[in-house]
């Protein structure tokens, strides 16, 4: 079977490890792997991969963890992308390195992947057994890589993966093999395929090498912008996407041969959601796209269309909408030439119409392009609101948002937004309740309600009964007149406009159906201008910038249409608007996902700029945000920290087990202009600790290193050390709480356990589950709050997993344990001595079985040799065995031998 799968790193051969002589033209065994010997000849030529001094390959060996680490330290180092404050950082993890028994030769560039957070200290188990170098599989390198390569490319939550096998891949390594295939580097195989704990191949290595090499010294983008898109009637559309790097594809997609996603490849969506300005990713297979992902959140159906709702009836020529926003129903006359979409393929009203008696239980959604004609009703001139196009798709749910009236356990009032409208809705026996976009309950959401003003976003279903009730302390995003956005862009033909990192483009059917207002510099009142005293207002004096941001409200009609335009410029708007351009917000932050910051008491979501830090001495002018234009950037401080940057920050505030609260300055599209952050508290394990210097290393059990600064002499909780007790390295590796004063220094430190691994005794035995602790040999003990895991027979190393296969009757585990003084589980290596179920299927170096509980994979002895204990001639023969109950044999090392 030909192989396409591959992984993205190469074969560089370990220096002091492998002999290496031979070049692409004199490997003798090349033809072992026609696939990939053209590739392998590739990365020879470019200096990255060298094969054995008896002019050999060994395209199929595999490639130990310690190999792989190296590969990816070479790939970086050759094209530039070595992280170098990551280098040279040997020294600071000697210990824990000698620990794991990290092969001597490759101690340096596995410590840079610790420092570069390429690597985490829970990785470190997988690379050595008794010594024994082990062989990386497939779903770990691509978790390697992939932290290499997120320096340069985002990454999403991977719910998108749609291998066969996906399954079988674990919850670390989704994101990271979800941004490989985005990327083109990763493929399955010809079933589909992604074999994530199939040990890799030298030969695999080096097909994917040979791209990401491509990739990353060719500086080839799969990121663009959509600058332009043609709808052919929802047949086809032309799509104009320029790259990050400069380069221009010009794509013509339709529904039958391209797939849209959103970011995190969770959802499919329509081409239609794609519009001029979006930012979007391009996966490749060879030269030809094959999928498109959405980078930027879907646009709004408000921000597409005219007019948005449910359509009320479609009869005798008209539509009539009960608008999604304020719950009002608007007439609509039908346009001769009026065009409809069903999903966002044209159709006919008849069709539209059938629809909507077919639909009578659910809402049927609608999108207008909308037009005002002034004629004659009845003997009288007015205005008649016409449709022009009508996009129509079926929803079993609406939403709409509000201002909350009343609020008890078992119903939700408010007063829709734009309008004067009520709405009520009982809550569903399944009905799910959020503050911002934390789950909660409906006792929560009716105290937070009694405590003052807040808004809702209601979600109902067919039956008219809530589903989903958000509520929250600010008012949700809507297009009325209140709304303050950035001017963008100013003509006869459109304006664009940006609020909360979002930019919407309106066009205009005619400038002369809208009124202009401006504010002058040092003016009382709004003056009414014409168009071109508007259009010149924007422009301002072409010899010198006149301004630095212009800002507008806009007033719409029923129909959505722009009514009146009101214009100010910076350093105006608090006179015309009655507002500040910028905004100060502090607390707790909660996370900084997707280049937004987000506090725990708030729903809003600040942006963040390209690039903070300004020199502290000079002093910071709230009033002169350009004061830094020519050298420096907005300022970022981390009050105790060795390093103020925006990674530092970003990875203090995602760590579950630091708290970091902030203080900021954000202008009126949200964006972050001033951050002050410091730590209020955090926990992990002690590397490093200088006094002299006043300098602290802490681990959090994710893996992350921070360097945080220390008062003078940090108080301890006991009398038994001090603070220079904990230079020492006998308490390197101690768990520690620690606890910070208001400039976020170190001013205690709490050794919660001392030396983690300082485990008085081993045990060990076969292992059971006592409630809510683990038996070995008839014994029990508690579990340590990060006890660490590793076996030879399985790939899972989370302890909620473990203790399922623990109570699995159909499975023995036999276990050797480390024992604290306080008689918990500090470590675990399990080995699997028998598994009974039913068989799945055999592949590469695993056997999958199904048992009363769940799908279980066991590694395996090799192929070979499990074909000849089976009794079996051929590997198409385990497909003989599915479906048919077995029990597995592991020999002395816990791997399958025999079933």
């Amino acid at each position: 079977m030909k192989r396409k799968m591959a992984m993205a790193l190469a074969a560089v051969l370990v220096a002091g490890s492998l002999p290496v002589t031979a070049s692409a033209a004199t490997f003798t065994d090349i033809n072992e792997v026609s696939w990939a010997s053209s590739t392998i000849q590739a990365v020879s030529d470019k200096g990255l991969i060298n094969g054995y001094e008896d002019g050999t390959f060994r395209a199929k060996n595999n490639v130990t963890y310690s190999e792989a680490m190296v590969m990816v330290y070479n790939l970086m180092s050759k094209t530039g992308n070595l992280k170098a404050s990551a280098t040279n950082t040997l020294s600071i993890y000697q210990s824990v390195l000698n620990t794991y028994k990290i092969p001597t030769w490759s101690q340096s560039t596995v410590a840079y992947g610790l420092s570069a957070q390429i690597l985490m200290a829970a990785d470190l188990p997988k690379f050595t057994t008794n010594g024994v170098s082990n062989p990386a599989t497939r779903q770990d390198v691509a978790v390697m890589f992939g932290r290499a390569l997120s320096e340069k490319y985002d990454i999403y939550a991977g719910t998108g993966v749609n291998y066969n096998d996906v399954w079988r891949i674990s919850d670390e390594a989704m994101p990271y093999v979800d941004l490989l295939t985005r990327l083109g580097i990763v493929t399955g195989d010809d079933s589909g395929n992604f074999n994530p704990t199939a040990n890799i191949t030298r030969a695999e290595m080096a097909v994917m090498m040979n791209k990401t090499y491509d990739l990353l010294s060719n500086e080839l983008a799969n990121t663009g912008e959509i600058t332009e898109i043609v709808n052919h009637d929802g047949d086809y559309y032309d799509v104009d996407v320029k790259m990050d790097n400069g380069e221009r594809n010009r794509l013509t997609l339709s529904d039958d041969n391209i797939s849209v996603y959103n970011k995190d490849g969770s959802r499919e969506l329509p081409i239609s959601s794609l519009s001029k300005g979006d930012k979007v990713s391009l996966v490749f297979d060879g030269l030809v796209i094959t999928k498109i992902y959405l980078l930027d959140e879907e646009a709004s159906a408000q921000e597409k269309y005219d007019a948005v709702g449910y359509i009320y009836s479609l009869k005798d020529g008209y539509l009539n909408l009960e608008s999604e926003n304020t719950g009002e129903t608007t007439k609509y006359k039908i346009n001769t030439n009026c065009t409809y979409y069903l999903d966002g393929k044209k159709t006919t009203e008849s069709a539209i119409k059938d629809v909507i008696d077919d639909n009578s239980d659910k809402y049927v959604y609608a999108g207008l392009y909308t037009e005002t004609k002034n004629e004659k009703v009845d003997g009288e001139r007015q205005d008649v609101l016409y449709a022009n196009a009508v996009y129509v798709t079926v929803k079993d749910e609406y939403t709409q948002t509000g201002e909350v009236t009343d609020f008890t356990s078992t119903t939700v009032s408010y007063k829709a937004s734009g309008s004067n409208a009520r709405k009520s809705a009982d809550f569903a026996s399944d009905c799910e309740f959020y503050i911002g976009d934390k789950k909660s309950s409906a006792k929560n959401l009716e105290e937070m309600a009694e405590s003052g003003t807040v808004y809702v976003k209601v979600t109902v279903n067919s039956k008219g009964k809530a589903t989903k009730v958000v509520m929250t302390e600010d008012k949700f995003t809507d297009n009325t007149a209140s709304s303050t956005y950035t001017v963008k862009g100013f003509n006869k033909d459109r304006i664009i406009v940006s609020r909360g990192g979002t930019s919407t483009t309106y066009e205009f059917g005619s400038t002369s159906d809208i009124t202009y207002y401006i504010w002058e510099k040092g003016g009382t009142k709004w003056d009414e201008v014409s168009f071109r005293g508007a259009e010149s207002f924007y422009d301002g004096d072409d010899d010198k910038q006149d301004y630095n941001t212009m800002y507008a409200r806009m007033n719409f009609d029923k129909s959505g249409k722009i009514t009146a335009i009101y214009m100010v410029k910076d350093n105006e708007r608090e006179a015309a608007f009655g507002e500040s351009e910028a905004s100060e917000k502090k607390g707790t932050v909660e996370s900084i996902k997707d280049g937004k910051l987000k506090f725990k008491t708030s729903s809003t979501e600040y942006k963040l700029l390209n690039e903070y830090n300004i020199d502290p001495k000079d002093k910071y002018d709230p009033d002169n945000e350009n004061m830094y234009a020519n050298h420096f950037k907005y300022p970022l401080t981390i009050g105790g920290a060795q390093t103020s940057s925006l990674t530092v920050l970003t990875r203090m505030a995602n760590c579950d087990d630091v708290t970091l609260y902030a203080e900021v300055r954000a202008n009126s599209n949200n964006e972050l202009t001033r951050i002050d952050a410091r730590l209020t508290a955090a926990e992990g394990k002690l590397v490093e600790y200088d006094k002299g210097k006043k300098e602290f290393t802490l681990e959090t059990p994710d893996g992350s290193q921070f360097k945080l600064k220390t008062v003078s002499n940090p108080k301890t909780d006991s009398d038994d050390y001090d603070a220079e007790d904990l230079e020492t390295t006998g308490y390197r590796g101690s768990s520690v709480k620690l606890e910070f004063n208001n400039d976020g220094e170190i001013s205690k430190i709490i050794v919660t356990d001392s030396k983690y691994n300082s485990g008085t005794k081993r045990v060990k035995g076969t292992a059971s589950v006592d409630g809510s602790k683990i038996k070995i040999d008839g014994k029990s003990y508690s579990w340590d709050s990060k006890t660490y895991i590793t076996s030879s027979s399985f790939t899972y190393s989370s302890k909620d997993m473990f203790e399922r296969m623990l109570k699995d009757k159909d499975i023995e585990v036999y276990v050797e344990a480390t024992i604290s003084d306080k008689d918990k589980v500090e470590r675990i290596n399990a080995r699997v001595e028998s598994a009974e179920g039913e068989f799945v299927e055999y592949d590469s170096g695993s056997v999958v079985i199904e048992t009363d509980s769940r799908k279980w994979s066991f590694n395996t002895v090799s192929k070979n040799t499990l074909l000849k204990n089976c009794g079996l001639d051929d590997e198409k023969d385990f497909e003989k065995k599915e479906g048919k109950n077995v029990t597995l044999e592991f020999n002395s090392d816990g791997l399958v031998e025999e079933f």
